[in-house]
């Protein structure tokens, strides 16, 4: 049998390099003058080479109910079941990602192939599903982890919206909305919830900052568990 990642809860990477010309997309701004108040463009130099070959290649996420998840992955995200392994009767481990050989459509893969390429590729979703008795599961009442969201991007973000919203997903904050409720779930992921500081002129701060970024034409929805994605227009920002 392949070998298979350990299960570490990793930050996805669903933000690609910008599209070919012929689709009409454009890179985020790349002059001085562009930028937002109070960026930093990095400037480190050559990884070691000792890292040559690392990069992200999947997000582990713990879920209540295995088929909901495949379908918001599958059906709304457009990703693909690769595999399943069921290791015992109440435990399983199924990986879903994007077919590799193109974002236009046009690049299908079979899941045989994807299976071939999994361990280069990125962007993958594992999905692990203990499906014990309501009585033996134990529930968290705190986080326990600091993932704060997971990014998609897509080519037209009023479509993606309309899109979403037939598919009956819960949209936590709508394209136009400008305004964050220090009790949101979108506060709570940047952690500056209510049970992260009691400090609301820092909370009316950061609103305001995020206005230089086009806060308003970013979508955030949920996952079945309620894992957050922000949506971004591939030409934004």
């Amino acid at each position: 049998m392949f070998a298979l990642h350990h299960f570490l809860f990793t930050t996805l990477f669903l933000s690609f390099q910008c599209l070919p010309p012929t689709l009409a997309q454009e890179c985020p701004p790349t002059s001085a003058q562009d930028y937002p108040p109070g960026f930093t463009l990095g400037t480190d130099g050559h990884a070691s080479a000792a890292t040559k070959g690392f990069w992200i290649n999947h997000t582990g996420l713990n879920v209540r109910n295995l088929t909901a998840s495949k379908a918001f992955y599958g059906s709304v995200l457009g990703m693909r079941h690769i595999f399943t392994i069921q290791y015992t009767d109440h435990f399983s481990l199924t990986y879903m990602g994007f077919s590799q050989g193109g974002r236009n459509g046009t690049g299908f893969q079979t899941a045989e192939e994807l299976l071939r390429i999994k361990n280069n590729a990125g962007g993958m979703i594992k999905l692990l599903d203990f499906s014990a008795s309501e009585s033996e599961t134990v529930v968290p009442t705190e986080r326990t982890t600091t993932l704060s969201n997971l990014g998609l991007v897509v080519p037209d973000l009023r479509e993606a919206e309309k899109w979403f919203e037939e598919h009956g997903v819960k949209i936590v904050k709508k394209r136009g909305v400008n305004t964050l409720p220090g009790d949101s779930d979108v506060a709570v992921s940047f952690n500056i919830g209510p049970e992260s500081t009691s400090n609301q002129t820092e909370v009316e701060e950061l609103v305001e900052g995020l206005q230089t970024t086009d806060f308003g034409n970013i979508v955030f929805i949920e996952d079945p568990d309620g894992n957050l994605f922000e949506v971004i227009e591939q030409n934004g920002f």
